[in-house]
């Protein structure tokens, strides 16, 4: 049984439908690539499997328990954000802290992580993304990547089951972005489940275990990365990598 199955799940915002019963298994150790032009819903779809958003409908079956997404309890979607983390596209560091205190923030309050061992924990995780050095600088004192990779360190540092991606270096210049998908490679060689909303092809191909391509709110293909790429078998889904092959070509 997977780990994690998302099914049926829905949501509006008003009269604009922007997931259409949108289905997806995640196997322990899998890296999901998760594809699709802007619009397409892939970004609520995450943020809805995080409760970050509230879906309309869908189930949810996490470990073999299972939730209803729609009427799921405040200490449910608790009890399943101890065992996920989620790293957002523009970073969201506390301004006011410092590497360190970002990681270990969430252990000391949420998790009542007593002081000494939340920075035991935090240098821990800043060193296997690389900033071991970077402990009291605070995220004006670093590089887009740099702050990327301190929040990637505070989602390991909860020591979670799976790693919500989304678009996690559409803010970064294209030479910081090579920092950041590489601490992602690590984490997949390594054997973290991982979902990713990006538009990073090679990293959607070279990474990944499986990739899904949505589209006005629906999965229109989704199949193992190799088979993926080399036979895709929707008209759309050839379009969309001819497209994105095209304008990676124009900014390298």
């Amino acid at each position: 049984m997977a780990m994690l199955q998302i099914q049926n799940v829905r949501k509006s915002f008003g009269d604009l439908e922007v997931l259409k019963d949108v289905s997806i298994d995640v196997e322990k150790r899998d890296v999901i690539a998760i594809l699709g032009p802007s619009g397409s819903g892939k970004t609520t779809f995450l943020r809805c499997v995080n409760f970050l958003e509230h879906a309309d409908a869908g189930t949810m079956v996490f470990d073999g328990e299972s939730f209803d997404m729609h009427r799921i309890s405040r200490k449910d979607i608790a009890r399943i954000r101890k065992k996920t983390a989620f790293v957002f596209q523009s970073y969201n560091l506390f301004r006011n802290k410092t590497a360190l205190q970002n990681v270990t923030e969430g252990l000391i309050v949420a998790r009542k992580t007593p002081k000494s061992q939340a920075e035991e924990i935090g240098r821990r995780m800043l060193a296997k993304v690389g900033l071991s050095d970077k402990c009291d600088s605070y995220p004006n004192q670093l590089s887009g990547g740099q702050q990327q990779r301190v929040a990637i360190a505070r989602a390991l540092a909860s020591d979670p089951e799976i790693i919500l991606f989304d678009e996690p270096t559409s803010a970064l210049d294209p030479e910081l972005t090579g920092e950041v998908l590489q601490v992602m490679r690590q984490l997949a060689d390594e054997g973290m489940t991982m979902l990713v909303v990006t538009h990073e092809l090679n990293f959607a191909k070279n990474v990944s275990s499986k990739v899904v391509f949505m589209e006005n709110g629906v999965v229109l293909e989704a199949g193992p990365a190799g088979e993926f790429f080399a036979n895709p078998k929707e008209d759309r889904t050839r379009a969309f990598l001819r497209t994105i092959s095209g304008e990676a070509a124009l900014t390298e």
